[in-house]
């Protein structure tokens, strides 16, 4: 099975789920599939960098533990890389995005120790609601699959809003009533500038294709995000997806 079928066929496994659990079952089982060994989706309250009500993860049983017990996770780096970050990264490049402290250096020290070497985060912004990220992990001696990171970015994407609107819905949940907030709906324009940057085309080729401008591109794919409350063009093609506004076919055509 090639890894755009596995994907879509995650997506239809996530949106049909009634449970967390199912997502989590769901995620684990794509994570090996993607030739990773853990992953961990997470929801963030980003003025204090504690943990929202979305906390997915098959992390080993000792991490887990070590993390319940404390407030360990206040040192982890990888969460307030993600403050800096729109777009995903490798645990490699944290020293870059920020300056690590002895207690941040010694929990990534830690986290390897347990068998978390290696890690590539997805950091999921959405504007007015706590944030979240997914990261994917592999174990000592086995590097990131690289094959596997632009996939990586859907899976985390759609677990993600899976999770969120579960959560959303429950009673006392941010909808309030339980039921499911109301879908934005693009014009016909945006979905046609949406389904060529999902096909990872520039402003600029979108535009000859179309026929407009390049900034004219840019402001429906803006308006778009707007509409759907997404900081990037990956969340806003996930959402897009998700909703049935665009089909896998419309990106990648027929098969």
């Amino acid at each position: 099975m090639s890894k755009l079928a596995e994907v879509q066929q995650f997506v239809r496994a996530v949106r049909d789920a009634d449970s967390l659990a199912t997502i989590t079952d769901t995620l684990s089982d794509a994570t090996r599939r993607f030739d990773f060994d853990y992953f961990a989706l997470v929801q963030r309250v980003s003025s204090r960098l504690a943990i929202g009500p979305v906390q997915l993860s098959d992390y080993p049983e000792a991490w887990i533990e070590l993390l319940g017990a404390t407030d360990y996770f206040v040192h982890d780096p990888v969460l307030v890389a993600c403050e800096k970050s729109v777009a995903p990264f490798s645990w490699d490049a944290i020293p870059e995005m920020i300056a690590m402290s002895k207690h941040q250096k010694a929990y990534m020290a830690d986290a390897r120790e347990v068998g978390l070497s290696q890690g590539y985060t997805v950091p999921i912004h959405v504007p007015g609601e706590a944030s979240g990220l997914c990261s994917f992990v592999t174990t000592k001696g086995r590097e990131l699959p690289a094959d596997s990171l632009p996939a990586a970015q859907y899976l985390a994407c759609f677990a993600f809003e899976a999770a969120r609107r579960l959560v959303s819905r429950r009673p006392g949940g941010p909808d309030g009533d339980g039921e499911a907030t109301k879908m934005p709906k693009l014009t016909q324009r945006q979905l046609d500038c949406v389904v060529l940057a999902a096909k990872g085309k520039s402003n600029w080729v979108a535009g000859q294709l179309l026929g407009l401008s390049p900034d004219t591109v840019h402001k429906y794919l803006e308006s778009a995000k707007r509409r759907y409350g997404v900081s990037s063009r990956t969340e806003l093609v996930v959402r897009a997806l998700y909703d049935g506004q665009l089909s896998f076919k419309d990106v990648v055509g027929e098969r």
